[in-house]
């Protein structure tokens, strides 16, 4: 796409809906509600600022450079599946995530990552620090606006390639879903320094406000259980859904046939969630179960009937 200035993307997308000066004037802080939930503070953003989003995504965010080969999340098209697949044949397993993930992702960097790369917008230096006050809330990325997961992979380049490149040396796998990371190879000795190795590669790229939750990082081998991402890789190889998880989807879609006002409490009770939230929920599951395990899925539908299945999958994609 030839670079063109911002006022003339913004106005071929709007036709009018909105004014160029609008967009310009937008003042963010307006523009969006903090909502406490599990202990964390999403944002959701007012109807106007979520246009915006949606023009900054297609012209600016999804056009900053990812490495697609290790990263997974929020991409279109992409899976659970497809992070874990790579690891199906290992023997040895590193696993962990990032503390505070979004939280560490500063306005510092994200003005560095979309200063550094280029864009549909011929004039973007011209509007960086109004379009960084859209994305930004409190000097950090913002759980709940559609514009972070894009920056988040995006800021994490660097990272990924670094990583890549010491684990292609040493005979490791690397995926990376989100704020998940998985290192596997032969054996244990060989990743028995993944820990070290991501932290020296996260101050090395990215500075010391990111760090590994130590809590939640677990070496482990074939023989035993080994769950990646909601997913059990198989001593034989094959990767299935977890049984959590399984039962958790046919518990729901059980209630969703026979019991509704049943299912409606327990979206309540697990989330605060009310019913077309919960469905959201369930379709999600589906289209996950759809997507990471095709003879599982294959199974619902046998168990379940077609029709509802297939409704629930729909529902998701729609």
């Amino acid at each position: 796409m030839t670079p063109r200035p911002l006022q003339q993307l913004f106005d071929a997308m709007y036709h009018g809906k909105y004014r160029f000066d609008e967009f310009l004037a937008l003042k963010p802080e307006s523009h969006y509600s903090p909502v406490r939930w599990n202990k964390r503070t999403i944002y959701k953003p007012s109807k106007t600022l979520k246009d915006f989003h949606f023009f900054l995504n297609g012209f600016v965010l999804e056009h900053l450079p990812i490495n697609t080969a290790v990263s997974f999340a929020y991409r279109k098209g992409s899976t659970l599946l497809q992070a874990v697949a790579p690891h199906s044949k290992s023997r040895a397993f590193f696993q962990t995530d990032l503390e505070r993930f979004f939280d560490s992702i500063t306005a510092p960097l994200v003005r560095r990552v979309l200063q550094e790369n280029q864009t549909p917008v011929a004039d973007f230096s011209d509007h960086i620090e109004h379009i960084l006050g859209l994305l930004i809330i409190d000097g950090k990325l913002p759980i709940g606006y559609s514009t972070s997961p894009l920056l988040s992979n995006a800021c994490m380049l660097g990272f990924d390639e670094r990583l890549a490149s010491i684990s292609q040396r040493r005979g490791w796998i690397y995926t990376r879903y989100a704020d998940d990371i998985i290192i596997s190879a032969n054996n244990r000795a060989e990743i028995a320094d993944s820990s070290t190795v991501i932290q020296d590669c996260l101050l090395a790229e990215l500075g010391d406000g990111f760090n590994i939750n130590q809590s939640k990082s677990k070496l482990t081998t074939i023989g035993r259980k080994i769950k990646l991402l909601g997913l059990v890789i198989l001593p034989t190889g094959s990767i299935v859904i977890d049984r959590d998880i399984r039962n958790r989807i046919e518990s729901f879609i059980h209630f969703y046939i026979r019991d509704r006002s049943r299912l409606a409490k327990i979206f309540e009770e697990e989330r605060g969630e009310g019913m077309e939230e919960g469905l959201e929920r369930l379709s999600g599951l589906i289209s996950y179960a759809h997507a990471a395990d095709p003879v599982y899925f294959e199974k619902l539908r046998s168990k379940f009937g077609t029709t509802v299945i297939d409704s629930l999958l729909h529902r998701s994609a729609r």
